[in-house]
């Protein structure tokens, strides 16, 4: 009876050891290969795109022994890229193009002459339709070195015009000269035309004109200027609201920095650096020259006016003053003593003494007195 009991017992030690070893087998190696067989190898899908097969220089027209095509995953795929060679043969690439690179629609344009250069930083502030111009200024044209970038200023033309001969183009009156001679001279009335011997005789003055003067019973006068034609001085507004892109020349390449002394905190780094009782003075450069942000037409003028020797003012704007404003009126001689009611004086028996031909500014004891070197 005992021994039945220990059979009874080892039996079920083995049958435990049994089902420890099926589970061990299982966890190590049936349980991974199970696994193995529950998640597949996932599929990547690839695309083809078209690539820079060398180096494509800019403004290059694309030829197919250029190109390359290559195979990219799907999600790396980029909007714009080119993935037929066809597509991109016969285009004209606007950057300078690494090999290997993908070729996007950025990168070629349909046209040539459309090349995307590095260009200066000031190009991209000027608004579409618009050009950049440099004009003079001085002191007194630009409200006394007030002007800033970005400022609206309003634009006066200042000329001098007179009378010319039209076919001569030369200032009038003409000078003219008595001629000697026999026969009839060619003209579109005179007919038939003929030859003749003609002397210049000098020693006559300019071109004049034939009054009659009463107080000697209308003896004929011929009067003579006594001096040069005086030109007539005007003056007009012919742009409003033009924007400033720059005062002074713009800084080329290379070149140093410009003066920080402005700048914000730059007081307090000059105090660190510089000892108080030995203040040192910037060196101030006064712009001779503003660009100005105008249309094609307005830059047209302004180039004629420059060549043309008139004088251009600006008159600064307030930023928040958008106008435009009606048309000005031409400020001429009689139009400055019509709207400001300045009367012509008067021909009278008396006069001021001395004697005034030009205006003059009184003295005053603290003007400084510039005497020119002899």
């Amino acid at each position: 009876m005992r021994r039945n009991r220990i059979l009874i017992y080892l039996v079920l030690i083995v049958i435990v050891v049994v089902i420890f070893a099926v589970l061990y087998y299982m966890m190590q190696g049936g349980g991974a290969a199970q696994e193995a067989e529950a998640t597949p190898t996932p599929v990547v899908l690839t695309t083809q795109v078209v690539t820079a097969g060398q180096k494509i220089y800019a403004g290059t027209q694309i030829t197919a022994e250029m190109l390359q095509t290559r195979e990219i995953p799907q999600d790396m795929m980029v909007e714009g890229t080119y993935q037929n060679v066809g597509d991109v043969v016969g285009q004209y690439a606007r950057y300078t193009i690494e090999q290997g690179m993908w070729i996007t629609t950025s990168m070629v344009s349909l046209t040539p002459g459309q090349v995307n250069l590095p260009g200066s930083p000031w190009a991209p502030l000027i608004p579409p339709g618009y050009t950049a111009i440099s004009i003079p200024i001085t002191r007194l044209s630009s409200v006394a070195f007030g002007i800033r970038d970005g400022d609206y200023v309003d634009v006066i033309v200042t000329m001098l015009l007179v009378d010319v001969d039209s076919n001569y183009q030369t200032v009038l009156p003409n000078n003219t000269s008595l001629l000697a001679g026999a026969g009839r001279m060619e003209g579109p009335i005179i007919a038939p035309v003929l030859t003749m011997t003609v002397d210049l005789i000098a020693g006559s003055g300019p071109q004049g004109r034939t009054e009659a003067d009463p107080v000697w019973g209308d003896q004929a006068l011929y009067i003579i200027p006594s001096e040069p034609q005086r030109p007539r001085l005007v003056s007009q507004l012919i742009m409003q609201r033009a924007q400033i892109l720059h005062v002074g020349t713009f800084p080329l390449p290379g070149a140093p920095a410009a003066d920080q002394a402005n700048a914000p905190g730059a007081a307090a780094d000059n105090a660190q650096t510089v000892p108080a009782e030995e203040p040192t003075a910037a060196a101030i450069e006064r712009p001779d020259i503003v660009t100005l942000m105008v249309n094609q037409q307005d830059a047209v003028t302004l180039n004629f006016l420059i060549y043309s020797g008139a004088q251009i003012t600006l008159a600064l704007r307030n930023p928040n003053d958008l106008g435009p404003y009606p048309p000005t009126e031409s400020a001429t001689l009689p139009t400055v003593l019509t709207q400001y009611y300045i009367s012509v004086p008067a021909k009278v028996p008396y006069a001021i003494t001395p004697r005034i031909d030009e205006l003059v500014p009184p003295y005053l004891p603290n003007d400084v007195i510039v005497v020119s070197p002899e």
